[in-house]
Parts: C-alpha cells; sequence; structure tokens
C-alpha cells in the first residue's frame, strides 16, 4: 500500500512539473499560485496517508510477534507441566517397584526359613505348597510329607529337601 501511494505523490508532483513547464503563456500567477497549493496538499495528504498505513504495518507486526511470543510461552509452559508430571509418574512406579521388590524379598526370606530344620513351620511350608504352580496329585503328596515331618522331626529333613526339589529351590 506504501508503494501506490508514493507513486500517486510522484504522478502528482510529475503532473504539476508538467503542467508549469507546458502553461500557457497567458496563464497568471494567482492561478499558478492555486494550482501549486492545491499540488501542495494532495501531496501532503497522500504523504500522511503513507505515514498512516506505516503506523497501522507496524502495529499490526507488534501485535503478531506478542501473539507469536504468547503462544510459544504457552507452549513451553505446557512441556514443562508434562514432563513435571512424567518425572513424578516415574517416581512413583520406582517406589512402587521397590516396595514389591522389598516384600518379594521378605516373602522369600520367610520361605527360605520355613524350608530349613531350624525355622520349620509346617503351617508356611503348606501355603508355599498351595501356592506353587504344581500339580494338584504333587501338591497332595508334598503336604502330607510335611503333615508327617512335623510330626516326626526324623522325617523334617527328607520332607524338606522333597519340597525344595518340587519347588526349584
Amino acid at each position: 500500500m506504501d508503494k501506490r501511494i508514493l507513486g500517486v505523490v510522484i504522478v502528482v508532483v510529475l503532473a504539476i512539473g508538467a503542467y508549469f513547464a507546458f502553461k500557457p503563456a497567458d496563464m497568471d500567477t494567482k492561478a499558478a499560485t492555486e494550482t501549486a497549493a492545491t499540488a501542495t496538499k494532495a501531496a501532503e495528504d497522500a504523504a500522511a496517508a503513507a505515514t498512516k498505513a506505516a503506523d497501522d504495518a507496524a502495529a499490526a507486526a507488534k501485535k503478531a510477534a506478542d501473539d507469536a511470543a504468547a503462544a510459544a510461552k504457552k507452549v513451553a509452559d505446557d512441556a514443562a507441566a508434562a514432563a513435571k508430571a512424567a518425572t513424578d509418574a516415574a517416581a512413583t512406579t520406582a517406589a512402587a517397584a521397590t516396595t514389591a521388590a522389598t516384600d518379594t524379598a521378605a516373602a522369600a526370606t520367610d520361605a527360605m526359613a520355613a524350608l530349613t530344620p531350624a525355622t520349620f513351620d509346617a503351617v508356611k511350608v503348606a501355603a508355599l505348597i498351595d501356592a506353587s504352580p504344581l500339580d494338584a496329585t504333587t501338591k497332595t503328596t508334598l503336604k502330607a510329607s510335611v503333615t508327617a515331618a512335623a510330626a516326626n522331626p526324623a522325617l523334617l529333613d527328607g520332607a524338606l529337601a522333597a519340597v525344595k526339589t518340587a519347588l526349584g529351590m
């Protein structure tokens, strides 16, 4: 738009120049002055319009830059929030995994304690057998052996060895 206004100003100035260069000899000074004043006013109006257009364009560019900066800030804030959520989730998962590992280790320690002659517990050994993936017949046989060992300590070592072997320990 600025080029159009500048083009109009140039055409007006050229027209005025051509008018004065090729004016009739009988034109009086008053008419020349009025024409010059009109041309000057037109040039001033064109310059004012060009200035306003440039100011409007600058304001629009500033608004676009401000909007882009606000959008970029929002994206950065959203990314930071997502990263924090991911970090929190990872920390929670790690804590749960640690607790599960600790619980599993404690259960394994209890199981091993139940399978030693010094800390033998027939109820815990029977629960281990029931929780195992062994078939029903093997479970019944092993539990009968453990019950007999609880009643007769001489059978304890053989019964515990059979349970450990069956459970893969």
